[in-house]
């Protein structure tokens, strides 16, 4: 069973050669290369607190 590096050194190394890979090769080859970059984005979890005015001693507001 190939893994998806080991399809992307083989293409990558028929490409190299000179040999058509044709257009599923190259688009594997693009994906491949575009998802070893660094990610751009991060995951953020925020929570909004509504803030309340202090009641008086007897719990109104004055």
């Amino acid at each position: 069973m190939a893994t998806i590096k080991g399809v992307y050194e083989v293409l990558k190394q028929k490409q190299n050669n000179g040999e058509d890979i044709g257009m599923f090769g190259e688009s594997f080859i693009e994906m491949y290369e575009k998802d070893q970059e660094p990610s751009t984005t991060k995951e953020v979890h925020v929570t909004f607190v509504k803030n309340k005015k202090e009641g008086g001693p007897d719990g109104k507001n004055n």
